[in-house]
Formats: C-alpha cells, structure tokens, sequence
C-alpha cells in the first residue's frame, strides 16, 4: 500500500503544477458574474439557473481535468523515461496504475469540492439560501468522475494520449446514452444491431445514475438509496476497468 499512496502523491505534485487553481478561480468568478447577471433576467428563476449551471459547469470542469490530465501524465512517465526509475524500484506495474488512479481522482475531486462549494458561496450571499442539499449531488459527481478517471488510466494504459482521450470522451457520451442505444436497437432494427446494441448497453456505465442535478435545482434532496446504489455500481464499475487496465499493463513493453 505504500507504493500505491507514494506515486497518488506525486500524481497530485504533478496535478497541481498544471495550475488547476486558475481553473477555480476563473469558474468562482464565473459563478458570481453569472448571478449578478441572471438575477434580473430570470424572473424568479436565477436561483435554479446558477444551481443548474454551476453544477453541471462543476461536473465538466472535473471531467475536462481527469481526461487532459491522465492522459498527459501517464504518458509523459513513458516519454521521459521516469517509469523506468519507478519499476526498477520494489514497484508492481498494478500498483504504480492504480497510485495515479487515486492521484488523479482526488485531484479531480478537490477541484469538484471546490467550485461546488464556490457555487453554495453565490446561492448563500446572492440568494439568501445555503443549499446543503447540494452535497447530494456532488457526492454522485465525484464517483462519476472515479470512472471517468479509471477509463482514462484504463485507455492510457495501452495507446496514445490522443486515442484515449477519445476513446474516453466517446465511451462517456455513450455512457449517458446507454439507455437510448438500447431502446432504437430494439425497436425494429437487424437482429445484428439488436444484439450490439444490447452488449453495448450492459458494457457502457449508467451515467445517468450520477445526474441528480434535476432533483437538486428544484430543491428536492438526493435520496440516501439512490446515493448508496450509485457508490456501489462506481466502485465495481471502478474495479473492472483497473483489473483490465493492469493487466493489459502489466504485458505491456516499454520503449
């Protein structure tokens, strides 16, 4: 275990000096621009726009981090030789993935606590209304970006920084679209589609599972069930592709 919390610390060293607080900064700034600007446009509704808009601009800002990052970090390791250094050390290659998961991961999370708290900050001063509820829906985003993070490592573990990028991005579209693909696929489609569409949807992560901003803005919090539900399906959705990512690594030449 020491290993695996010695390379998540300097995944996050790494993670910081991409100045990740810049990001914050601007998107604090975004958020109080964005209530003096709606309050008198909304007509009523600024306080459920900045809701609706500073979580999802939460959310992506943390995915938009996990997929640059990753992707950059693990290959720079492969480019500058540095993991060289790291398996010549009492280091299993499962170990040194699963450290920049856990790197990575928790630097997409305190950046995920920091503008959702930025954006309590706004509803607080500008609307009177501390919306603790809110922790709802950040605690389903922060497992939603576990698996964004762990496709990104999965990828990374075996093509270029480029292809897991995409790869990523478009395994994570689908994901919020599993449940569509698999209704057209089973409405009147070729017996082949049918049976693609249907391993596609049992293959893909439920993202929708992790959206409860619909609950959230119209002030209704995020029941426990449906919190406990989604940890679970994320963290074994989380093992799967590490498992798969490990041992693709672990057969893995480095040149």
């Amino acid at each position: 275990m020491r290993p695996v919390l010695a390379i998540a610390r300097n995944t996050i060293r790494e993670a910081l000096r991409e100045r990740i607080a810049l990001v914050a900064v601007v998107f604090g700034l975004a958020m109080v621009i964005a209530s003096q600007v709606l309050a008198p446009l909304a007509l009523g509704e600024g306080k459920k726009i900045v809701t609706d808009f500073g979580l999802a601009g939460s959310s992506l800002l943390a995915t938009m981090l996990a997929v640059t990052l990753g992707t950059s970090l693990l290959h720079k390791e492969l480019e500058r030789r540095t993991i060289y250094s790291v398996m010549a050390k009492p280091v299993r290659r499962t170990e040194f993935l699963i450290g920049k998961f856990l790197g990575l991961w928790s630097t997409g999370a305190a950046l995920l606590a920091v503008t959702t708290l930025m954006v309590l900050a706004v509803l607080t001063v500008a609307y009177r209304d501390p919306s603790w509820i809110l922790a709802g829906s950040l605690a389903l985003t922060l497992v939603e970006i576990g698996i964004v993070t762990a496709f990104v490592v999965f990828f990374s573990s075996f093509t270029t920084p480029g292809l897991a990028a995409f790869f990523t991005v478009t395994s994570l579209v689908a994901g919020h679209f599993a449940e569509d693909l698999l209704y057209f696929g089973t409405h009147g489609a070729a017996p082949a589609l049918e049976i693609a569409t249907t391993a596609a949807y049992w293959v893909l992560p439920h993202l929708t599972v992790f959206n409860a901003r619909g609950l959230v803005v119209h002030g209704t919090p995020v029941p426990p069930e449906r919190i406990l539900f989604a940890v679970a399906y994320g963290l074994l959705y989380m093992g799967a592709l590490l498992t798969a990512a490990s041992a693709i690594f672990e057969r893995r030449e480095f040149r």
